[in-house]
């Protein structure tokens, strides 16, 4: 079950890692990407071989915290829901920073707030 779940995000990260970045260096760094995941896969072996000469518990505790950091830092990315991605350097470097631009399709009566007028 677990490799079931490993491999189903490593799917979802390769697709969301070739959407995120801008147009004109996206093969670039989804090569940079897959060469670092490339490189956890090589020292998971290692980290096994860690619990063993320590810990039993030291493989898990690690996974753990690289994998709720992995989470949280997730949660600082802007959120792109009804905006049109980056495809220049300036349009990624202000995705998240400008907040007053708001895709009309998106909003509903539901989401207005009280004190709009």
């Amino acid at each position: 079950m677990g490799k079931f779940f490993i491999t189903g995000s490593f799917g979802l990260l390769y697709l969301y890692t070739a959407e995120i970045f801008p147009t004109g260096v996206r093969n670039v760094t989804l090569g940079s990407c897959s060469m670092c995941a490339r490189v956890g896969s090589i020292l998971a072996p290692f980290v096994r071989d860690l619990g063993k000469a320590t810990y039993p518990e030291v493989p898990n505790v690690l996974y753990t915290l690289l994998a709720l950091t992995s989470g949280l830092l997730a949660l600082a990315l802007p959120e792109t829901r009804g905006v049109d991605l980056p495809n220049t350097f300036q349009e990624s470097e202000s995705l998240g920073k400008s907040t007053d631009k708001v895709c009309k399709e998106n909003i509903d009566a539901t989401s207005i707030s009280v004190t709009e007028k």
